[in-house]
């Protein structure tokens, strides 16, 4: 599996159906690439923004929990 779809698995736990979305949102505004472009070096910062984004929509909790899925792909 890429690791555009791992990290769609992991974002889809809590965000479900919306989570392609997200991650397309967050890395072509944060990362300034197309998700099908990330590699295991953007991991860092792409962590970084999903926790701030899903933190102001889930709260954080669930955003630490993302975070450190996000994080367990590296």
């Amino acid at each position: 599996m890429s690791l555009e779809k791992n990290v769609e698995a992991i974002l889809a736990k809590d965000l479900g159906p919306s989570a392609p979305a997200f991650l397309k949102r967050q890395c072509e505004s944060h990362l300034k690439k197309p998700a099908t472009s990330l590699t295991k070096g953007d991991l860092d910062e792409l962590a970084k923004w999903s926790f701030i984004g899903v933190k102001l929509i889930l709260g954080e909790d669930t955003a630490e929990k993302v975070k450190k899925g996000l994080l367990s792909l590296k």
